[in-house]
């Protein structure tokens, strides 16, 4: 089974696009494996390649828009990052808030590399594909990433500077003739480039320093150490650690043993700890990092007390719970919920 490590979030509003569209999105929920209920579900949950591949593929070729990408990030500003997207907001500058952009992109999206190029007149945002979304995707695909991104950057970069953009320019690496009106209207106040070397966003260095309105020092260097923590706890593909992690994630509480998850998959338990060790994991601290992963995103949505958390988890009582949680993440449960 491959790993799901891509945010479901962002794909959610892209089947509420295809709604506007006047498309059932019943058809692409079936091709990848997802219930109805998958559109209106709150989870933080995630999306193998081949699931993004084959929703994009679909929802291109059903709108008959290769750069439906844009059409998607207009949709996405601010509050569609959640923790990422909350530093930037509460950030001290503009240029704070890109740098934040660039630290904690693999929590908004791990397909793509955000480099901020600082020089003394002009400065970059440089938008790359990752290593895994250039080796495994298809070129439309790619695109669609690629435009999402830069069009979201756009989208947020206007809220947070509002004054005009017009020594903004956008360098795109694509052709225009692949672009509608409505998608190059969404740069309607910047220079576009087309066919450039590589996507990015050039903005005179002077707008780094410019104070955000709602800069808050307080709440921005918790929202980092909280984005500090999800990083560590953020799926990646890899081997057999990161499949058992999928499984203990997808199952739920009550969490399956390590014998249970070995039967699954008709090998010995001691093979299944021989094969973690060899990359360099132990099961109990396999177990606990899922546990915390689960108690983040119960936390985060604020619809059980810590106590309730506790138990759901398997722990005794909410104090040993609580231990856990600060020695795994740096401080409180009631800390992380604030």
């Amino acid at each position: 089974m491959s790993t799901a490590f891509i945010p479901a979030r962002y794909f959610r509003v892209l089947l509420n696009l295809l709604q506007e569209h006047g498309l059932d999105p019943a058809e692409p929920l079936e091709l990848i494996g997802q219930s109805p209920a998958f559109i209106r579900s709150q989870q933080d949950d995630f999306l193998t390649l081949e699931q993004v591949e084959t929703l994009v593929s679909w929802s291109i070729q059903a709108t008959g828009l290769p750069s439906l990408g844009v059409h998607l990030g207009k949709r996405l500003n601010l509050s569609a990052h959640g923790l990422t997207g909350y530093a930037g907001l509460c950030a001290p500058t503009l240029g704070e808030a890109l740098r934040v952009a660039q630290r904690f992109q693999p929590l908004v999206m791990p397909l793509t590399d955000l480099v901020v190029e600082e020089e003394a007149e002009q400065s970059h945002l440089l938008i790359r594909p990752s290593n895994i979304m250039g080796r495994d995707m298809g070129e439309p695909t790619c695109q669609f990433i690629l435009d999402a991104t830069v069009s979201s950057i756009y989208v947020q970069g206007r809220f947070l500077y509002p004054e005009p953009w017009q020594a903004v320019s956008a360098h795109i690496p694509y052709p225009a003739t692949l672009y509608d009106e409505e998608a190059l209207a969404a740069y309607h106040d910047v220079a576009i480039h087309f066919e450039s070397d590589e996507l990015r966003l050039t903005i005179p260095t002077e707008l780094l320093g410019f104070p955000l309105a709602l800069a808050n020092e307080q709440s921005f260097q918790l929202a980092v150490r909280q984005c500090e923590a999800l990083m560590s706890a953020i799926p990646k593909p890899g081997g057999m650690s990161e499949r058992l992690r999928q499984s203990l994630l997808q199952a739920g509480p009550p969490l399956p043993s390590l014998s249970e998850l070995a039967a699954q998959r008709h090998v010995s338990e001691r093979t299944l700890r021989r094969q973690l060790l060899q990359e360099g994991v132990r099961w109990r601290d396999l177990l606990t990092e899922v546990k915390m992963a689960l108690a983040k995103q119960y936390l985060m949505s604020g619809q059980d007390n810590i106590t309730a958390i506790a138990l759901r988890l398997g722990y005794n009582d909410s104090a040993n719970f609580a231990r856990a949680f600060r020695q795994h993440c740096g401080m409180s449960p009631s800390q992380w919920r604030q």
